[in-house]
């Protein structure tokens, strides 16, 4: 484990959690390391790459970050919940290591850090901006697809954990639905009314991985828990319309567009639609995203039709 010594308090914490992506760790650290001052602390998450990840880079460079090796695998949910557990300053961001970022970026989020010092959550979402007080605004928000899944989407949030902090407990108790980070800041915001969240239009990443990593073959089943995390049968129409309905829509979008590293069969596809049929409520479906359902149904249909044809 390496420390960086600092001649002040950092107040920003970069995270990185990795696993065997030797050529992405190190291309994204070496665009890191000269945009860091003594306000910003860098922490890489090894987990239990092989060979480590402290074997690709100078002993120089390593004095310049931290980096803690797992000592086990403990997958990837995991790894990504260290960054919150270790984090000590203000604020943390949690970054991908193949989501590579702008050459000013630290300069440029320090500076919108400075200015929005008082908001719990920060999403860099491209061409969406917006500010909301409280869980019922950001609620009403959720209703789009893009501000949902951007919501959770590593390298586009950032957290004040000095505030956060107290509900890490949510994000724990919700790992295994892969939207825990998110569920952590709208159980804060339940609690404080007054509490601030910016979506700013602009982004921290140069390029973007357009490989989807992980596989919605998981993340769809596990959205029922985002649900369940949610459910109060007083404000439940209302939030089939609101805060539901992005959840929906992503699930919809991806079985549309498959974009996984390894292609979902048409017959799974099928299926992870009628679930998440299901979890929306055929009803509900029908009422909140009928083109949407549409669109689906037609790209499979035509999907099956030639996979039939070329078979």
């Amino acid at each position: 484990m390496n420390f960086n010594t600092a001649t002040m308090s950092p107040i920003l914490t970069i995270a990185i959690p990795t696993y065997d992506r030797p050529s992405a760790i190190q291309k994204q650290i070496r665009r890191l390391l000269p945009q860091l001052d003594e306000r910003v602390r860098l922490v890489v998450f090894d987990n239990q790459s092989q060979p480590p990840v402290s074997s690709h880079f100078t002993a120089d460079e390593l004095e310049k970050f931290t980096l803690i090796r797992n000592v086990a695998n403990v997958g990837a949910d995991a790894n990504i919940a260290r960054c919150f557990e270790y984090c000590d300053t203000k604020w943390l961001w949690t970054l991908s290591d193949d989501d590579f970022i702008r050459e000013d970026a630290i300069e440029f989020l320090l500076k919108i850090l400075n200015e929005k010092s008082d908001t719990v959550f920060l999403n860099f979402c491209k061409g969406t901006s917006f500010t909301t007080i409280g869980f019922s605004d950001l609620a009403k928000e959720f209703k789009s697809l893009i501000v949902f899944s951007s919501s959770f989407t590593m390298s586009s949030c950032i957290y004040n954990m000095k505030q956060l902090q107290p509900s890490l407990q949510y994000y724990y108790s919700s790992l295994s639905s892969m939207m825990g980070t998110i569920i952590m800041v709208l159980k804060y915001l339940q609690k404080n009314d007054h509490a601030k969240t910016e979506f700013i239009g602009d982004s921290l990443i140069e390029h973007y991985n357009d490989q989807v990593g992980w596989d919605y073959r998981k993340y769809i089943p596990r959205t029922r828990l985002f649900l369940e995390a949610f459910y109060d049968r007083k404000y439940r129409k209302s939030y089939n319309r609101s805060l539901f309905l992005g959840c929906h829509l992503t699930n919809y979008w991806l079985i549309s567009n498959n974009r996984n590293q390894n292609k979902v069969s048409n017959i799974d596809r099928w299926r992870l639609l009628w679930l998440s049929l299901k979890n929306q409520g055929i009803f509900n479906a029908i009422r909140y995203s009928p083109k949407t359902i549409i669109r689906v149904v037609l790209k499979l249909l035509s999907e099956s039709i030639l996979n039939k044809k070329t078979s």
